[in-house]
């Protein structure tokens, strides 16, 4: 089996009140993760997580009674990877987490703390691992698609558009062999959107 040599969050946001920011950051210590909490003067705080590699710091900005974190970072240490895994599934995150593995990549969506879709990417090439198609989800689709089908393919293709453009640019510095592949996606989806907005 492949070995990891680091998880990297392109992106990642959670939405949590303050019991489960506390909860949060009792997930990191009970994984035995260093932890240290700064409270800003306006109520905002940073959750720095510490393991053999250096810091990572996740900024919460409080909007009301809530606070919000939206971050990217690299890990390199396995454990508090996996815990970041456990973050993102328990407290709802969404997310795009590129698992690095010596030649090739694996892509995580995250929406709302589940696995929505996973590929894999090597080379020039990309290969759809998993994509969530559990019934209500594609009855919901197919719902929205009878109410406003063009609108809702062409939000859907955006969304999907941003994905790709993060990923390509991730890889603009990290695996530049491949972009032609990246790119040749991205010309894919243009041309759709163009067909449907005509």
């Amino acid at each position: 089996m492949a070995q990891r040599l680091a998880t990297n969050y392109a992106k990642a946001y959670f939405t949590v009140n303050e019991e489960e920011l506390n909860q949060f950051v009792s997930l990191f210590t009970n994984e035995h993760i260093s932890v240290d909490v700064k409270v800003c003067d306006n109520g905002d705080r940073d959750v720095i997580l510490t393991d053999k590699n250096g810091e990572i710091q996740l900024s919460f900005t409080r909007s009301g009674n809530r606070f919000q974190c939206d971050s990217s970072y690299l890990i390199r240490d396995f454990g508090l990877a996996n815990a970041m895994r456990k973050a993102m599934k328990t407290f709802r995150g969404y997310g795009i987490v590129h698992r690095i593995y010596d030649g090739f990549t694996v892509v995580y969506h995250y929406d709302q703390g589940s696995v929505v879709s996973i590929h894999e990417v090597s080379g020039d090439e990309e290969m759809s691992i998993f994509e969530n198609t559990s019934p209500s989800v594609a009855n919901e689709l197919e719902t929205l698609f009878q109410q406003d089908g063009s609108e809702r393919e062409i939000e859907s293709l955006y969304q999907e558009t941003d994905r790709w453009l993060d990923l390509r640019n991730w890889a603009s510095s990290n695996a530049p062999e491949k972009l032609t592949a990246i790119d040749c996606r991205l010309a894919s989806l243009s041309k759709r959107l163009f067909e449907l907005e005509v």
